[in-house]
């Protein structure tokens, strides 16, 4: 989101015509914003807009036990993302969107939830000027373990920025959510996350503070599950070269997250994620503005 969020593999093309004042050859899509390193205890913050949240139809008012059971878990993700240029009279608008197929294996001890992650299949398409996407090697993995208190993975992005590896670092720790063992409606958390990602090949620090609700028990595709409502607080930093220009960029937005889990499996059912943001990009002297809307949806495949 991140956690973290940030979201397709489209980078800005400084050319002479960028130099020369055509920023929409600046527009590209933020890699993996929402989403976290690790959580802790957050300090109050002014809440964000509710997002319409799922109604309860099932009568069954709790309370759930919910826990990570060992599985091998294979989601499909789509992701779609749309930016535009803020700074000039006209507005410009870009569309990305992104596809992934990725296997979660976990192996369950006690609290502690040991997970390798795996993309086999990562494919972008673009309408407008944004540039085309660097070839990728696929399969990437990444591995971790999630306990009581945070989501720690045993290796990160290397430098030069790993666009493919911060997408899943960023999936796992959206999928992953250290989730109370007993659920009621209308219980509510909030935690903090700090997440180092990519925006194009410059690294970023983002800092998201989530507050969690549980809706209570729904239905979805005729499956009984347990619906939880995630509010985001995101801003992001972040300061590199992109070819012969210094870049400084910072974000600042919202996002949301609808849960759908099955107690009953002890698994992620349906996950959708969206976020809005918006963009200050400071680079060869001019100050940019852009504004971007993503949404990612989340489902396990046989």
């Amino acid at each position: 989101m991140l956690a973290c969020r940030r979201l397709l593999l489209s980078q800005p093309d400084f050319d002479g015509h960028w130099m020369t004042g055509n920023f929409r050859r600046l527009t590209l899509i933020l890699l993996a914003t929402v989403a976290c390193a690790g959580s802790r205890p957050s300090r109050p913050v002014p809440p964000s807009p509710s997002p319409t949240q799922p109604s309860a139809q099932v009568s069954d008012n709790g309370p759930w036990t919910f826990a990570y059971r060992s599985d091998t878990v294979r989601l499909q993700i789509n992701r779609s993302a749309a930016i535009e240029n803020r700074t000039d009279s006209g507005t410009h608008r870009e569309i990305s969107t992104n596809n992934s197929h990725e296997i979660l294996a976990l192996a369950v001890n006690a609290d502690t939830v040991r997970y390798t992650a795996t993309v086999d299949i990562f494919s972008t398409a673009s309408q407008g000027l944004i540039s085309s996407s660097p070839p990728v090697t696929l399969p990437v993995q990444i591995s971790g373990a999630i306990d009581s208190v945070t989501v720690v993975a045993d290796s990160s992005a290397v430098e030069p920025c790993d666009a493919v590896q911060s997408s899943l670092e960023t999936d796992v720790r959206n999928v992953l959510i250290s989730f109370p063992r007993q659920l009621t409606p209308g219980m509510t958390w909030r935690d903090s996350t700090v997440r180092v990602s990519c925006y194009g090949t410059i690294p970023m620090r983002a800092t998201i503070i989530r507050l969690f609700s549980v809706v209570g028990k729904t239905s979805f595709n005729g499956q009984a599950v347990v619906a939880i409502q995630r509010v985001d607080s995101i801003t992001a930093q972040g300061a590199g070269r992109q070819q012969q220009h210094r870049m400084v960029i910072e974000a600042i937005g919202s996002g949301t997250a609808t849960y759908l889990l099955s107690p009953e499996l002890g698994r992620l059912v349906h996950l959708t994620t969206t976020q809005d943001l918006d963009f200050i990009i400071r680079a060869a002297g001019r100050t940019n503005r852009m504004r971007e809307t993503a949404k990612e949806e989340f489902n396990p495949v046989r």
